[in-house]
């Protein structure tokens, strides 16, 4: 794109994120036709009839361009170079609710009583809303609210030292902060502004949340709720995918086409840059993955055959077997993104394979795993290999991945793959090793 086309998608991608985030939490109404409108025209009251709103349209516009003018703040904020701190949260909501001057609250019963709404301050009532089924939902109390905001930020700076992947932070300071309801109104939107900003320090798109992406988005919070990351993270990257096929889409529009030649090129082109289409080199890496699993499941098998020969005849209690064709689960390729700071994209692959190792009632496995990474199917497969035994927490057996591709032959992967998976195996086998003291 040209500065000027980047300039006017990034205007639009603003205006429909302070249309919707305000849409997603009930602050006002406001139909298609006219969102698109001021999506593609900009923020104008006389755009917004009486009837395609629940509110008076000069108040709905102004809290829009509010929200507009919080967004094009982040993208300032990074440019300043400023780092994220409890008092620039205060600002944001301050800054996205400087229409609103009163809210309504919920006493310790879950009962609601309208109050004065204190902008860019912590709550001092509690705000557990009762839900549908009649129970309460707890946040975090108002005396432990600034130590939890506290902790959060400072959270949020370890992570970025650590080098968290963006969607994977994004979606954790966004729930952590919802968890906590600093705020006694306009959390919601704080939590996308938050989420946007570590989104576009990172060069990716701000957080637009649309209405049709409600009931996923509530859903996936409540899967982060009990404990499950993965719904969250995989929501975010499926929106940042979203406004780049919009982006991708804007750049075919302008692109000269001479020939037939040259529109049949531009389709191909685009689904293969919005992940719809993978061409068909990119598939070559599937049957090195498929070598690399059989080429485990050798070495699985040698061991498991090993010890049952060695542990088995002496004693039943041990018994060594090999599983296959099994996938890795979501909290699992959430614990492997944490540790090993990548993005895992199991759509495109998603294939473990593990060596059993049982002693009495306790059961260990050395698991291999082979997926997908990133947000589109490149031709790029990773492959990483963990410990777990019972209910303990799992054991990463490599410091990182080893990553292969559809450019590298099956040879040179692997011979590259033995030499990082074969230490890792021993590690293993030393972690089993331990739990039978």
């Amino acid at each position: 794109m040209e500065p000027a086309q980047i300039a006017s998608f990034t205007a639009e991608l603003t205006r429909e994120w302070a249309i919707e985030t305000g849409i997603i939490e009930g602050v006002y109404t406001l139909d298609r036709g006219i969102t698109q409108t001021l999506i593609e025209r900009g923020i104008n009251s006389s755009y917004i009839s009486h009837d395609s709103t629940n509110r008076d349209p000069e108040l709905v516009a102004r809290i829009i361009q509010t929200h507009a003018d919080v967004l094009e703040g982040l993208f300032a904020f990074v440019l300043g170079e400023r780092v994220l701190s409890v008092g620039y949260v205060k600002e944001l909501h301050a800054a996205l609710l400087s229409t609103q001057d009163t809210v309504v609250v919920f006493d310790q019963f879950g009962n609601p009583f309208e109050s004065t709404l204190e902008k860019g301050k912590y709550k001092i009532l509690p705000n557990n809303p009762k839900r549908p089924d009649g129970l309460i939902h707890e946040f975090c109390p108002p005396e432990h609210v600034a130590s939890e905001m506290d902790r959060l930020v400072n959270l949020h700076h370890e992570h970025n030292s650590r080098g968290i992947a963006a969607q994977i932070e994004a979606a954790w300071l966004h729930h952590a902060f919802t968890q906590i309801h600093p705020f006694q109104d306009g959390n919601g939107r704080v939590a996308r502004a938050l989420a946007s900003l570590v989104l576009i320090k990172r060069g990716f798109f701000p957080f637009v949340v649309t209405r049709d992406d409600r009931e996923r988005y509530i859903l996936a919070l409540e899967a982060a709720d009990e404990g499950d990351l993965m719904k969250f993270v995989n929501l975010v990257s499926q929106i940042q995918k979203r406004s780049l096929t919009k982006a991708i889409g804007r750049t075919v529009d302008i692109q000269p086409m001479a020939t037939i030649g040259d529109a049949v090129a531009a389709i191909r082109n685009m689904l293969v840059n919005i992940g719809r289409m993978i061409p068909e080199e990119y598939l070559r890496v599937k049957s090195t993955a498929q070598e690399l699993v059989n080429v485990a499941l050798s070495q699985f098998n040698s061991i498991a055959n090993t010890l049952s020969n060695d542990l088995t005849k002496v004693d039943a209690k041990y018994y060594f077997t090999t599983r296959g064709g099994t996938t890795l689960s979501a909290d699992k390729l959430s614990f492997l993104a944490e540790h090993l700071k990548y993005d895992p994209n199991p759509d495109t692959y998603n294939e473990a394979i593990s060596l059993l190792l049982k002693a009495g009632d306790v059961e260990s496995r050395i698991v291999l795993a082979i997926h997908g990474v990133g947000s589109a199917f490149r031709g790029l497969l990773v492959a990483a290999c963990y410990f777990v035994s019972g209910n303990s927490d799992p054991i990463m057996l490599s410091d990182d991945l080893i990553r292969f591709s559809y450019q590298e032959s099956s040879n040179q992967a692997t011979k590259r793959f033995t030499a990082w998976f074969e230490p890792s195996v021993i590690q293993g086998l030393a972690q089993w090793r331990k739990t039978l003291f």
